[in-house]
């Protein structure tokens, strides 16, 4: 391509003899390193001096000297950022390899935690030990959507992934415009629709037949909003107090910036959730 280039500045009138092959030293030295560039750059002379000089003079051997000066400094800046560029590779291939240590340590860590809280928590305790547990899992999984390298984690994605043993009856619906999470995001979010879910099961829409959860998706201002919405033949009487999971909710919201209100009506709970997604 570079001889190809030549040809046409001659039939063009130019008189720019190595041009065209300064592109070829700086690409051999790019993916090719130091011999290559070396190899290009005397071959680059050769066709120059053999091909297009018909009697070599002052002025093509100061040509020479001039591309062949040229041609080292292109090798030695490119040779650096080849360097650069090898080690930043060798750089990032290390991190994903801590980076995987981590997700894997972090993930036994939980199944470990699990246990032990599954099998300390005996007899009376024993319930709450498994709500301890389930609420880890919704860790675990949170950690798992949100280190995956081949999805982008959304709210919907995040939403779906906790409601998906709900939604086959059709008792829950998501609806509204998307948005992109970052990582605390999803793992403080996993943590408040687990127990959104949980509660609706044990005492809300979700107990037994006939009741829904609808869920919107929405924009407000700069922070994204989730109403949480459930529709039931039970009433629901507000608490009396304020549990461990409320106290939890609101401590994973605030992690992220956000804000949780509770209405408690006839006909169902309505939950109004504010939260910065990019956190």
């Amino acid at each position: 391509m570079s001889t190809a280039g030549r040809i046409a500045l001659d039939l063009a009138g130019a008189t720019l003899p190595y041009a065209t092959f300064f592109p070829s030293v700086l690409l051999a030295a790019l993916f090719g390193g130091v011999p290559a560039a070396v190899f290009a750059a005397w071959l680059s002379a050769a066709v120059v001096l053999v091909g297009f000089t018909d009697r070599p003079g002052q002025t093509e051997a100061v040509n020479l000297v001039a591309f062949l000066g040229t041609s080292a400094l292109i090798i030695w800046l490119a040779n650096l950022c080849r360097d650069a560029l090898l080690e930043l590779k060798r750089s990032e291939h290390g991190r994903e390899l801590l980076l995987g240590e981590l997700r894997h340590r972090v993930h036994n860590q939980l199944a470990v935690f699990q246990a032990i809280v599954r099998s300390s928590l005996s007899g009376e305790d024993r319930t709450k030990g498994e709500a301890i547990a389930l609420r880890l899992d919704a860790v675990a999984r949170a950690n798992s959507l949100a280190w995956s390298d081949h999805r982008v984690m959304t709210l919907r994605v995040l939403l779906e992934a906790e409601l998906a043993p709900y939604r086959a009856s059709g008792a829950v619906e998501v609806e509204g415009p998307d948005v992109q999470l970052g990582p605390e995001a999803v793992r403080n979010l996993a943590l408040v629709f687990h127990e959104l879910a949980t509660n609706a099961v044990k005492y809300g829409a979700l107990r037994g037949d006939g009741g829904r959860v609808d869920v919107q998706l929405a924009h407000e201002s700069s922070r994204s909003l989730v109403t949480w919405r459930e529709q039931g033949p039970h009433a629901i009487a507000a608490p009396q107090g304020e549990g461990f999971g409320t106290r939890m909710i609101r401590a994973s919201l605030a992690a992220i910036g956000g804000s949780i209100e509770q209405d408690y009506h006839d006909e169902g709970l309505v939950c109004r959730i504010r939260f910065e997604a990019d956190a």
